[in-house]
């Protein structure tokens, strides 16, 4: 396949194009290096650098190419940062997908995969959610996504462009020399790495939940399984397949904070002391959601669990430590 990867020099972007040139597939990558970096990008892949809010330069990229699939990643991720700055978060997730989406149809591309959220959903409380769940955001971020994915619906019925957006909660791991970068520091992995670095206690807010073990339970998903499924999602549509829906990306059960770093302790040999504090105001107890969306449609469901989540983040944090290792 020819493959569009929007957003390929971060991180999970880096990681399917990755993916997708082991494969033999011919990658282009278009990243504006925001948060992306250049050295994410594989080394027989096309580089373009540009931004997606540049109308002009992705009708030129469009019609300078043959594309059998765009992946859709580039976005702005920070729900605090969301709050701040809506401006930014509508024009570069729900307008900058507009204009890759409106470029690629008046080219002649029938397939389009986005990079969604499950920040989509908002706030429930039965788990695991399904794709059939009310989409209720609470923040811009979600909100720019879910935008994001009718207009994807809308040129399914004006130009019958195929498409998938694909939810996911925590993406974690690394695969092929990529691994999280700014502005992933915020998730739970890197700052256990942070706090391993600085010798600092693992702190856990609140152990009193309705949980097994009284942590709040949250989905984690390896990179690479995500990466998989941009590919597998791809093939079937170049195929014929139609998709046209939104599915998630999960662990179908999620696992506990606390299951979470005894096993970081575990996979590092950190032995970092567990210091159990107060509650987060709007935590909720569990955040996780059903795969059986993507088992049905593309036979996907998680492959690597969360040791091999942990140990594959923590051997690339190792990496970087690498006074050899690539500079920006």
């Amino acid at each position: 396949m020819n493959i569009l990867i929007i957003g390929g020099a971060g991180y999970i972007g880096g990681v399917t194009a990755h993916m997708a040139s082991s494969a033999g597939h011919n990658v282009t990558v278009l990243d504006n290096l925001a948060t992306g970096r250049r050295y994410n990008v594989p080394g027989n892949a096309t580089f373009i650098k540009g931004d997606i809010c540049d109308r002009d330069l992705l009708t030129g990229v469009f019609a300078d190419n043959k594309f059998d699939v765009v992946m859709h990643f580039a976005a702005r991720i920070l729900v605090p940062e969301s709050m701040e700055k809506p401006y930014d978060y509508f024009q570069t997730n729900s307008f900058g997908l507009l204009n890759g989406v409106d470029a690629a149809t008046m080219t002649g591309v029938k397939n389009y995969i986005l990079s969604s959220t499950a920040a989509t959903y908002g706030e429930h409380d039965d788990m695991p959610l399904t794709e059939d769940e009310q989409t209720q955001p609470v923040n811009p971020y979600g909100w720019s996504k879910l935008i994001a994915e009718q207009f994807l619906r809308s040129y399914n019925i004006t130009h019958q462009l195929q498409w998938a957006a694909f939810r996911y909660f925590n993406v974690a791991g690394a695969f092929d020399g990529v691994g999280t970068d700014y502005p992933f520091v915020s998730h739970i992995v890197p700052k256990l790495l942070v706090s391993m670095r600085s010798k600092q206690p693992i702190n856990i807010a609140g152990d009193d939940y309705q949980t097994p073990d009284g942590t709040c339970v949250r989905d984690y998903v390896h990179v690479a399984d995500i990466a998989r499924a941009h590919l597998l999602a791809a093939e079937k549509m170049v195929a014929g397949q139609e998709l046209n829906q939104p599915i998630n990306l999960s662990s179908g059960n999620g696992y506990s904070v606390k299951q979470v770093a005894e096993t970081f302790n575990k996979v590092t040999g950190a032995d970092l002391p567990i210091a159990i504090g107060p509650r987060r105001p709007g935590d909720p107890a569990q955040l996780f959601a059903s795969n059986n969306r993507a088992k049905k449609l593309l036979d996907w469901q998680p492959e690597l669990n969360l040791e091999q989540i942990i140990k594959d983040h923590y051997d690339w944090y190792l990496a970087q430590q690498n006074p050899n290792a690539p500079a920006e």
